[in-house]
């Protein structure tokens, strides 16, 4: 065996067991919040080390880079994932009414829309300088609708795969089960964006994230996960 396998075969099994090590980080995150207030800083955190594992092709320490992003936009994550949570919650229960069929049918289609919206909206959050709200979901709704082909392909994945997993690998669902999510928007967000601005992606970032790992990096612990 040849030291390019070799070396191949371990970064197979880093990223493996950093997809393990994400998804736990967001249970924990999520539960420390109470779920409300822990669901939005978690999902940024996440987001925000794809970003910097996938696109920028950085590998910050883990558990310290995880648990300082989920602070860093505190406010913006848990305000946006309230705003996802009670939309979708209205959605769904419109659905599920004794309504008539047309106005189920008009439900289902909005929801459909809705998560193509939302589902870089933590992306653009770790990826841009964008500051308001409502940037972040402008910036969101171009990535998802704007390039509706990379959403439908994202999401036939997910569902694919969650339904293979839940089959034939169940445990694969209990050890990866969020960071699976999210590593399939972060691809799909990174080949977006690098479509947008082949050169300038890089810079799109912003200057509190590269603050942000100098000072995870400057407190010590370099060891990935």
């Amino acid at each position: 065996m040849t030291i390019e396998k070799i070396t191949k075969i371990n970064e197979g099994l880093l990223a493996f067991l950093t997809l393990i090590a994400l998804h736990f980080l967001w249970l924990s995150v999520t539960l420390l919040g109470g779920v409300l207030f822990g669901i939005g800083p978690a999902s940024y955190a996440m987001m925000k080390y794809y970003d910097r594992w996938l696109r920028l092709h950085e590998r910050p320490p883990l558990i310290k880079s995880f648990f300082y992003y989920s602070k860093e936009r505190f406010r913006q994550s848990v305000l946006i994932s309230w705003l996802f949570l009670i939309i979708a919650a209205i959605v769904i229960t419109n659905i599920f009414a004794p309504f008539p069929w047309f106005i189920q049918v008009a439900n289902v289609l909005f929801l459909i829309a809705f998560l193509f919206l939302f589902m870089h909206v933590y992306t653009v959050m770790a990826a841009t300088n964008f500051v308001t709200v409502f940037e972040i979901l402008r910036g969101s709704a171009l990535l998802g609708l704007g390039y509706l082909h990379y959403s439908i392909i994202s999401w036939t994945i997910l569902i694919v795969g969650y339904l293979v997993l839940g089959s034939y690998f169940l445990i694969g669902l209990f050890l990866m089960g969020s960071s699976l999510v999210g590593g399939v928007f972060a691809l799909a967000g990174k080949k977006i964006l690098q479509d947008i601005h082949p050169i300038e992606t890089d810079q799109v970032v912003s200057k509190t994230a590269s603050t942000t790992e100098q000072t995870v990096a400057s407190k010590g612990d370099e060891v990935i996960i």
